[in-house]
């Protein structure tokens, strides 16, 4: 191999990599500046409801806040009611929201106390926050959804649900498949969306009937 030959694949072995990281820095700068962007979007959107009182309550469908909240995150806090100690119950939730259908599916093994709660009422109340999921997440909105939570007894569609549920939580399965996990199914009646300060926006489903 000739002298000129060989230096050129040194250089090539030292410029290589420093082109790759130069090019992926500047890929995570640009992604950051696009989350950036899109989080003062949301903020100034935000903002500006709730300065016109007017505004509120918000409309169905769910706000494109919650929306792209919901669909950027994967915990929520399920609070139900134990009917018969006159206390409340929280439990800790992997979730998915399925935008096509405005719903959120969960799954609960059937021999828990949140499952025998959930037989007794379907009032429920979900907490939903960004703050600390992953490197995307700024910590921006802390969203309270009030709604109905049903066990999903239809075998078809409870497989449909669990498939999504599973593609969107893959690290999971232990608590998505199974004889004794159940899938679950909340439809949101309101919300009550809070942002980093502390600016609150209301919706209601009835309010589009108004």
């Amino acid at each position: 191999m000739s002298r000129p030959t060989t230096i050129a694949i040194q250089l090539s072995l030292f410029v290589l990599p420093i082109f790759y990281i130069y090019r992926k820095n500047k890929r995570t700068v640009e992604e950051q500046k696009n989350i950036k962007a899109e989080r003062e979007k949301e903020r100034a959107f935000l903002s500006s409801l709730v300065k016109n009182p007017s505004s509120q309550p918000l409309r169905p469908p769910l706000p494109e806040i919650v929306q792209r909240v919901l669909s950027r995150c994967s915990f929520a806090y399920l609070s139900t009611i134990d009917v018969d100690s006159t206390s409340s119950h929280l439990s800790l939730m992997r979730f998915t929201y399925l935008p096509e259908e405005e719903t959120i599916v969960m799954s609960t093994n059937v021999k828990t106390k949140k499952y025998d709660m959930l037989e007794k009422q379907n009032g429920v109340a979900l907490l939903i926050h960004d703050f600390g999921e992953g490197d995307n997440l700024t910590g921006e909105y802390s969203i309270t959804l009030n709604g109905t939570c049903r066990v999903v007894r239809d075998v078809v569609m409870a497989e449909k649900y669990r498939s999504a549920h599973l593609k969107n939580n893959p690290e999971y399965p232990q608590f998505i498949v199974g004889k004794d996990i159940a899938m679950l199914r909340v439809d949101v009646a309101t919300a009550r969306i809070c942002n980093i300060n502390d600016e609150v926006l209301k919706w209601n489903v009835m309010s589009g009937n108004k």
